[in-house]
């Protein structure tokens, strides 16, 4: 009864979510926050094996949050943000495709792929850079690509949501599944079921310089390699991070950009997105972006 009755709306106003990975008071030590403090985190010792996981659309949630805002011109706004904080904000714009022309909907669903790329898929990369640097501990990247189903604001089927990933492991909704979706979640579940019990996934372990990543989508595994990987946006998005900001690119692309532009969608921040759109006008952009 304590669950049912606490303040769910209180607690959503706090907007909490997100805020423990970006350093704060909430964090007492705000280096460990950073994708560049897990690029330098070796695990405990007692770790054999692990998995870095992600969704290919885990910024789903962030799409969910800005869908309740009132905000317009998202491109716009995103666009303006990159042009006055990133030193060659053109290459990430292409890689992604957005252009201030973009309806909201549509510049909301790419800006929040961007958010995946670095939020989630960065982050495991960071992690699996600091396992990297010991024998002890077999680290693996996967990939969850299973389209959500049940998604209320998304189209069906098409993006791999997280708690999605979650809930078809553990199975409650099979009887609902669609049938084109259904050989690929018991894979995805078989495979970590034996992963628990074995320490092993069918793909080699994820190393700097023969990386791996382990894809569950609907027609069942894929083992993506290093040739493959290098050409998929997320891995050109880190390395455009890296050519930003070196080895703390991640967290600058992800501080100075994607959350200053989740941030500013609460209407408690929107002057600080409207003070930069009025500081760099579209003349003054071209201008310091050459």
């Amino acid at each position: 009864m304590e669950v049912i009755d606490a303040p769910v709306d209180a607690i959503r106003g706090l907007e909490y979510c997100g805020a423990p990975c970006s350093p704060s008071e909430l964090i007492a030590d705000a280096d460990w926050a950073t994708m560049r403090h897990a690029r330098d985190t070796v695990p405990n010792s007692w770790l054999q094996s692990e998995i870095l996981c992600s969704s290919t659309y885990d910024g789903s949630m962030s799409h969910l949050v800005a869908k309740g805002q009132e905000r317009t011109q998202l491109a716009r706004i995103f666009a303006t943000i990159c042009r006055a904080r990133l030193k060659n904000p053109q290459s990430l714009l292409a890689t992604y495709q957005i252009s201030e022309d973009d309806v909201d909907e549509v510049a909301l669903q790419k800006i929040c792929q961007v958010v995946t790329d670095l939020g989630f898929y960065g982050a495991a990369v960071s992690g699996l850079l600091g396992a990297a640097a010991t024998s002890h501990t077999k680290s693996y990247h996967v990939l969850f690509d299973i389209g959500n189903p049940f998604t209320k604001f998304l189209d069906k089927g098409c993006f791999a949501t997280h708690t999605w990933d979650i809930v078809s492991l553990l199975g409650a909704y099979d009887h609902m599944l669609p049938r084109d979706c259904r050989h690929g979640i018991l894979q995805w579940r078989e495979a970590i079921l034996i992963y628990c019990c074995s320490g092993t996934l069918p793909c080699d372990i994820w190393l700097p310089k023969s990386q791996s990543l382990l894809v569950f989508g609907t027609k069942g595994i894929e083992c993506h390699h290093h040739e493959r990987l290098a050409k998929s946006k997320a891995e050109r998005l880190l390395r455009f991070a890296e050519q930003e900001g070196g080895e703390s690119g991640y967290d600058l692309l992800w501080e100075d950009v994607i959350r200053f532009f989740l941030k500013t969608g609460n209407p408690r921040y929107s002057h600080e997105a409207l003070e930069l759109l009025k500081e760099f006008s579209e003349g003054s952009l071209t201008d310091s972006s050459g």
